[in-house]
């Protein structure tokens, strides 16, 4: 084999080999982004659930008078709708809120809007809460901005950007900004 021969052998080896392993890694990492993206969104829906029920019960509890009671208790949601990226999550992210000590629902479950109005569970008829997450902007492999937030019709409302980081294996909310509230 001349020398050119052998250079040609090591172009088309080496084009192969790049061409043979790289939509393996690509999907690979595709498969671990996309994982990693349903445990970014687990945490930003659970931070803000667990968030508004510590504050609906404080506000309940501390109620000076029955005026300020019927008002905590009308905010302090016992049904949560989901809403990932605008849609219904999976049944097995659904599974992630088990633990939580109130209704979990789909957003798909809410009974269908006629202008502004609080979200109500089609099955129970109890007035809720949609808590989101959307739009994940990355900064590298672990760290990242998350859109999320919460609606609650016209009594309340808020965008949320979460910053969260990988922490030892681990995704965890290092800081987060309230772009908006109404």
């Amino acid at each position: 084999m001349c020398k050119r021969q052998r250079f040609a052998l090591v172009i088309v080896s080496a084009f192969v080999f790049a061409f043979s392993t790289g939509p393996l890694q690509s999907q690979d990492r595709g498969t671990e982004h996309k994982a990693d993206e349903q445990d970014i969104f687990a945490l930003v829906i659970r931070n803000q659930m667990e968030s508004w029920i510590r504050g609906g019960d404080k506000s309940e509890a501390e109620a000076k008078n029955d005026s300020d009671k019927r008002i905590a208790n009308s905010l302090n949601f016992r049904v949560f709708f989901i809403s990932i990226k605008g849609k219904d999550p999976s049944d097995s992210f659904m599974k992630r809120f088990d633990d939580i000590p109130r209704t979990i629902r789909k957003v798909s479950n809410e009974e269908p809007a006629k202008g502004p109005h609080t979200p109500v569970d089609k099955t129970t008829h109890r007035a809720g809460i949609v808590f989101s997450a959307d739009a994940i902007r990355w900064h590298g492999s672990d760290l990242a901005d998350v859109e999320g937030g919460y609606y609650c019709g016209g009594r309340c409302a808020a965008g949320i950007t979460f910053i969260v980081q990988r922490e030892k294996g681990k995704w965890v909310i290092k800081d987060s900004h309230l772009n908006w509230i109404s």
